[in-house]
């Protein structure tokens, strides 16, 4: 993981949008991908589930921790409230995805939120609440 991460994204889009991004993508900003900083800096909101929380800070060393947590409070928590519970239901049973993905996706929706994401497995690239900006090789 290349750090610090204070050199490139301004959390201040021009686009003034608001989105919610998947792991994979602050994931991406964390190891330096010029296009999730580039992605990040579109949104005027941004925002992460309390799942992709975990899933960044879990992969952290304890020498990164601290610095991570830091870039991550820049973002909003996104609730997971009975609603989201309740779409993140709906969202497994209907495209049969994973259920940390289900309860992304329902954050996103529930919040009335686009989702930031490269994950198509999980999340369908034509769906109109999903955005997939890139692609890695």
């Amino acid at each position: 993981m290349r750090l610090p991460i204070s050199s490139g994204c301004e959390l201040n889009g021009t686009d003034r949008l608001e989105a919610l991004f998947d792991t994979n993508i602050i994931i991406d900003y964390l190891n330096g991908i010029p296009e999730s900083r580039a992605e990040l800096a579109r949104y005027r909101r941004v925002f992460i589930s309390p799942i992709t929380f975990v899933e960044v800070l879990v992969g952290t060393s304890q020498a990164s921790d601290v610095t991570v947590r830091a870039f991550l409070a820049r973002f909003t928590m996104a609730e997971l409230s009975t609603a989201t519970l309740e779409a993140a239901i709906r969202l497994r049973k209907e495209y049969r995805i994973r259920v940390p993905d289900a309860l992304v996706w329902a954050a996103a929706e529930v919040h009335g939120l686009l989702i930031v994401t490269r994950n198509t497995r999980d999340f369908p690239a034509e769906h109109p609440s999903v955005r997939v900006p890139y692609t890695l090789p």
